[in-house]
């Protein structure tokens, strides 16, 4: 019988055979036992779990192994491979981010849907631990704007296929409806970032930001979203407008041709200068994926961004993604004009 550490494998893709199973490209006997923090889990578990599945994932599945183990475990230090803020909390903060996770699971004020789907399909419960796990991780340590946040009935619907998504109004592989205050994901988006010991890519971050968007538009009663955070105190509102206007003033000496005389680029990409909306969802997800690099780059930006969330996503994340930070700055360096810009508030 053959051992894997959970660590050594998370990230893997998952594949079927008859009577094997392959995690990456290494393929391994259906009697291989993973092993955990205080936990075992049998590959055979495994393939038989995926096989009952397979009509919710599709195949070839697109998910990561750490998510089926979760499905099958519920074990924290699992969900630690998509959230890394649990890996740095005390076993006290580990028993509470857990207790609070059960409630916003079975929070009627937080629906995950399956729009489409038959009565008997259920979405994973990685995915559903992803959706609210996602929103508690980033605000653990401010409990205030997870209940405002659910006082505006946001709402989440996950998709099986991309044709049921098309067919909801989706664009892209995830997208928030304002008007219905829901965020849309093809479900395959929710894992796509995570087949890497460091989290890439994440659509839902990325609509999170327009869900807080949108909420701050319901709590401050305006009549258009003004790309803000809802309840900022008056200084945290004040520093982050401040941030913010200098990242599009760096970004429109770009536009005009004439770059900053140190050479300073923007962080974000030309896509997230479009809109009030873009910027605060396309920085919100930088936040949380290149923290280093923002906060050498736009530092005033990144302490606003911790004084809100009463975090600091250095502490548990040993590297930025660059895939991020790369783009961006190929875009600068290339000598390609950037894209005008509509963004309207904060910026005088």
């Amino acid at each position: 019988m053959h051992t894997l550490q959970f660590r050594d494998i998370a990230a893997k893709p998952v594949h079927l055979h008859e009577n094997q199973m392959m995690l990456g490209n290494q393929t391994y006997q259906l009697d291989t036992i993973i092993e955990g923090q205080k936990w075992r889990l049998s590959l055979s578990a495994i393939h038989r779990y995926l096989r009952e599945s397979a009509y919710v994932y599709g195949e070839p599945f697109h998910i990561p192994a750490a998510a089926v183990i979760f499905d099958l475990n519920h074990e924290l230090d699992v969900l630690g491979h998509f959230l890394p803020l649990i890996t740095q909390l005390s076993s006290d903060e580990r028993a509470q981010f857990m207790m609070r996770l059960n409630a916003l699971l079975r929070d009627p004020h937080l629906p995950i849907r399956l729009p489409y789907a038959t009565a008997v399909t259920r979405i994973p419960l990685s995915a559903r631990a992803l959706i609210a796990g996602q929103i508690l991780m980033c605000f653990f340590y401010r409990n205030d704007v997870i209940t405002t946040l659910l006082t505006t009935k946001p709402t989440f619907d996950l998709f099986l296929n991309v044709a049921d998504y098309a067919r909801a109004g989706g664009v892209g592989g995830g997208c928030y409806d304002l008007h219905a205050h829901r965020v849309l994901l093809h479900l395959p988006r929710l894992y796509e970032g995570f087949f890497d010991t460091i989290p890439g890519v994440c659509p839902l971050l990325h609509e999170m930001g327009h869900m807080l968007d949108g909420t701050s538009m319901r709590q401050m009663l305006y009549g258009e979203c003004r790309g803000e955070f809802p309840s900022m105190t008056r200084s945290q509102h004040s520093t982050f407008a401040a941030a913010k206007a200098a990242e599009y003033a760096c970004y429109m000496a770009h536009y005009h041709g004439r770059a900053p005389a140190d050479g300073r680029y923007p962080l974000g990409h030309p896509y997230v200068f479009q809109t009030d909306g873009e910027f605060i969802a396309g920085y919100w997800e930088m936040f949380w994926r290149n923290p280093h690099t923002m906060a050498t780059q736009c530092p005033t930006l990144f302490a606003a961004l911790c004084d809100y969330t009463q975090c600091d996503p250095r502490q548990a994340l040993p590297t930025d993604y660059m895939g991020y930070v790369d783009g961006n700055r190929a875009f600068y360096r290339s000598g390609e004009r950037p894209w005008p810009s509509q963004i309207r508030y904060h910026i005088s």
